[in-house]
């Protein structure tokens, strides 16, 4: 669920009353094991959410961006406990709403509630889509299309036409996103580097080339 799909009277009066959270990088606002007694939304930085294998292993199930709500599955889960953990993967400020305030909120507002199945709806199809293209796809293919998607939904244009990847992932986010190890995925965007597609630099990447990825071209088609 995005807020900016909201009007401004629902916007404001969805978390109204709610607390503010400031998380450093690499801060949780919950973990895995928590009670579900809260709802949030991301006003400045981005969440990532992920999910712990009973092995250790990490993947990384989701990215909330400012304007968009993180842990208000909870509410809907027969467990009372969280299955994942939200990550802080910059300097973050959000909002924590109690879970019941929100559900009642939500349930008393058939616009909000459409919003919600909306938002339910993209996260669900997004998951089918990232599903197939894991199974069906080699390794470079998924690293180019999670680029492309990344640069479509945090992408910032750069003075040279290229198109900056606004998020401060780590080469282990990236190979969590996609399925794959560290080493693999360093090597692949080093591939995609000597060929000028893009440039690496630090925990950014911009994309020299943005039209060279599926889904910058679908953005400027629509």
């Amino acid at each position: 669920m995005n807020l900016a799909e909201l009007d401004d009277p629902r916007r404001a009066g969805l978390f109204a009353g709610s607390a503010t959270l400031r998380l450093a990088r690499g801060e949780t606002a919950y973990a895995a094991g928590d009670s579900c007694e809260r709802v949030f939304l991301v006003v400045e930085g981005r969440i990532k959410i992920v999910r712990t294998s009973a092995d250790g292993g990490e993947a990384i199930v989701g990215l909330r961006a400012p304007g968009e709500i993180f842990g208000e599955i909870g509410w809907m889960r027969e467990s009372p406990v969280r299955a994942t953990s939200a990550v802080a993967i910059e300097p973050a400020l959000v909002r924590s709403l109690d879970t019941a305030i929100f559900a009642t909120r939500v349930g008393a507002d058939t616009e909000l509630a459409r919003a919600y199945a909306r938002g339910l709806a993209r996260r669900l199809s997004a998951l089918e889509h990232e599903l197939t293209e894991l199974a069906g796809k080699s390794v470079p293919g998924r690293l180019v299309d999670l680029l492309g998607r990344l640069a479509r939904e945090h992408g910032v244009p750069e003075a040279d036409g290229a198109l900056r990847i606004g998020l401060a992932l780590t080469h282990q986010d990236l190979a969590d996103l996609i399925g794959t190890s560290r080493e693999t995925l360093t090597k692949e965007l080093g591939v995609l580097a000597d060929v000028g597609l893009l440039r690496v630099k630090h925990r950014t990447v911009t994309l020299v080339q943005p039209q060279a990825f599926p889904f910058v071209r679908r953005r400027d088609a629509s």
